[in-house]
């Protein structure tokens, strides 16, 4: 049992639930780190809150579910903006090809606990690690789930197995370390949980395609994949379809080369889908496919993918989001002769994307993703005193278009606060970054050509 804390007189509660509302003036009430109660006065005579609880100011701040990434390779972490200048095919290259295989373990805890402080410094309280740096190694494995456990964060472990099926298409995974871990028997209904990360067939065959599903499914995992990527597979998703591997288990990472049939077949199967704009739009994998899956029904999630070539913050993924496909919709009516009348993608649509959508799309809408009464209280408080913020005329808004991560005051997972007065509790910094930093370097004095300060150019033949 931990005592209830109250968040007094927010000043908005965004809370991203029909049934809740946007509400001004407004109390959350959090009993066992789990929300209560939300509406005005909690605290006042003879209402909810007991006099025991933690009181919160809200004053100029806006109370809103945590944010939602559903797509990161967190053991990257250390190698940031290494790739900046890289394209996709370098990427793949320099870091799974080349970096990867010189990762110890300490390098994956490294990376891991470094970008998940980071992610909740953002005030992204839930993220799905797309780990692909395994090795064959369990050491590699506990590595990267023993930072997240130490982190706070609310994750989804998804396995991915080592980073050299990457490079030759038609060699098998080796499930066993998932399979390890799922029997382990830990990782279900708590803070960390599991998943399949697979290749599928633009980094693999289809006969391997089949293989790795097959082994998903046995173990009853939710399932991600990269696909649709800078046209290394032509129809990826209709080769699944062909092998009868579609399905509501899955989220379709990128999508931004396939074709329109392809993302109703995703659709009409129940698939979820991840869009990472920036990096989509940075190292070439095609336009972010925002506008064409809403229009075949898909709301999709937003992402960030890899800090090895841009920032980690969800508050630029929806602004590149929504300026990118508000970009595509104009240029569209312009073509055509007229001028824009009105837009049809929203800030709150974009908000909707990087809190409840991910949510949903990681199977945690029951437990995240909203600011709703009986969910656990995985929340953000974002200063409005500030100038970037006054005066809040539109809160939605203001987080989807005006906020950034100085405006975090308050992160809480579970109702444990991790973020307190805009600084992370319990994380010695120090630390973390003499471990970032030695990785770092031992992993450029590794591999031979890796250089700092932008001059190294891995070749793009993969």
């Amino acid at each position: 049992m931990t005592a209830p804390t109250l968040i007094r007189r927010a000043s908005w509660v965004l809370s991203m639930d029909p049934a809740v509302g946007d509400l001004a003036d407004c109390d959350v009430l959090i009993e066992d780190g789990i929300i209560a109660a939300v509406g005005p006065d909690l605290g006042g005579y003879g209402r909810l809150a007991p006099a025991d609880a933690e009181i919160i100011d809200g004053t100029d701040r806006i109370v809103m579910p945590g944010f939602i990434d559903t797509h990161r390779h967190l053991w990257q972490t250390a190698l940031r903006n290494l790739a900046a200048d890289w394209t996709l095919s370098q990427y793949l290259v320099g870091v799974l090809g080349t970096m990867a295989p010189a990762y110890h373990p300490e390098d994956v805890y490294a990376g891991n606990l470094l970008g998940a402080l980071e992610a909740l410094d953002h005030g992204i309280t839930t993220i799905l690690d797309w780990s692909h740096c395994a090795l064959g190694s369990p050491e590699h494995v506990d590595a990267a789930i023993c930072a997240l456990e130490r982190s706070g964060i609310r994750a989804v472990f998804a396995y991915g197995n080592g980073a050299a099926i990457w490079i030759d298409r038609a060699s098998s995974a080796d499930w066993s370390q998932l399979r390890r871990l799922r029997e382990h028997g830990s990782y279900g209904a708590g803070r960390i949980t599991l998943a399949a990360a697979l290749r599928g067939p633009d980094f693999g065959t289809v006969d391997v395609a089949v293989e790795d599903w097959r082994a998903a499914r046995e173990l009853g995992l939710p399932i991600s994949v990269h696909i649709g990527v800078a046209g290394f597979a032509d129809r990826p998703v209709s080769a699944l379809a062909g092998r009868g591997l579609l399905g509501p288990d899955t989220t379709y990472v990128h999508c931004s080369r396939l074709h329109d049939d392809e993302l109703q077949m995703i659709a009409d199967t129940g698939g979820a889908a991840s869009v990472a704009a920036e990096v989509e739009m940075h190292m070439g994998h095609g336009y972010p496919p925002t506008g064409r899956l809403l229009a075949v029904g898909i709301r999709p999630s937003l992402s960030i993918d890899v800090c090895t070539g841009i920032g980690g913050d969800m508050f630029t993924a929806m602004r590149t989001t929504l300026a990118m496909q508000r970009a595509l919709d104009n240029d569209r009516v312009i073509r055509a002769g007229g001028a824009p009348q009105h837009l049809e993608l929203t800030a709150r649509d974009v908000l909707e994307f990087a809190t409840i959508q991910g949510a949903r799309t990681l199977g945690l809408a029951d437990r995240a993703g909203s600011v709703t009464p009986g969910k656990d209280a995985d929340l953000v408080l974002l200063r409005t005193d500030q100038l970037n913020m006054l005066p809040v005329n539109n809160p939605v808004a203001s987080v989807a278009l005006a906020a950034n991560t100085c405006n975090i005051d308050v992160v809480m997972v579970g109702g444990t606060v991790l973020k307190r007065r805009g600084e992370l509790t319990g994380a010695d910094l120090a630390e973390v970054r003499k471990l970032a930093e030695a990785s770092r370097d031992r992993l450029i004095a590794a591999v031979p050509g890796a250089a700092l300060g932008g001059a190294w150019q891995p070749s793009a033949d993969w």
